[in-house]
């Protein structure tokens, strides 16, 4: 069986798991989402992990899961939490065994993606209302360079069905197959 495996990145809130979903459906390869999986496999929320765990041990899991599920789907798209990329070699492995897509988006976008959600995002649960805009500027300046090392980056204010039809054309030119 070919290996058609693409990998989503991208900051918090930017909508990889809405996009992901849908073009995995575009491109007819199942769609597996590693914060879903997280929270399926230990019965609780992301943040629950993080607190029960820590942040490394959270993203010791992370690394575990995405080498599990590459080893178990030759065929997929996976929606990478946010930090994914940023940690270890998670991206190397990401770029060796597939392609690498990142939704971008300007930081004010993404904060206003965000406001109200802190209880479901834990690198943001501490974070005053009014200091939002500063720590996702400064967040995603740090990740920026672990997620500009995608094989494609795509502008995610403007991801519609011509763009995402766009994006699997990219997709498929690089990985040589179609659906």
């Amino acid at each position: 069986m070919e290996h058609k495996r693409v990998f989503v990145v991208g900051y918090m809130g930017v909508g990889k798991s809405s996009s992901g979903s849908r073009l995995a459906r575009l491109m007819d390869l199942p769609f597996l989402d590693t914060d879903a999986e997280l929270r399926r496999r230990h019965d609780c929320s992301i943040n629950a992990l993080f607190d029960q765990l820590g942040e490394d041990g959270f993203r010791a899991l992370e690394r575990d899961l995405l080498r599990e599920l590459v080893a178990a789907h030759p065929r997929v798209l996976v929606s990478t939490g946010g930090g994914t990329p940023c940690h270890g070699d998670n991206l190397a492995f990401m770029k060796e065994h597939g392609t690498v897509v990142y939704l971008q988006m300007p930081a004010a976008g993404l904060v206003d993606r965000l406001r109200g959600r802190a209880d479901q995002r834990p690198l943001i649960a501490g974070i005053a209302e009014e200091d939002l805009p500063e720590f996702v500027a400064q967040h995603l300046a740090e990740r920026e360079p672990a997620y500009s090392q995608a094989h494609i980056t795509v502008d995610a204010r403007h991801f519609d069905g011509d763009r995402m039809k766009s994006v699997r054309s990219l997709i498929e030119g690089r990985m040589g197959f179609n659906p």
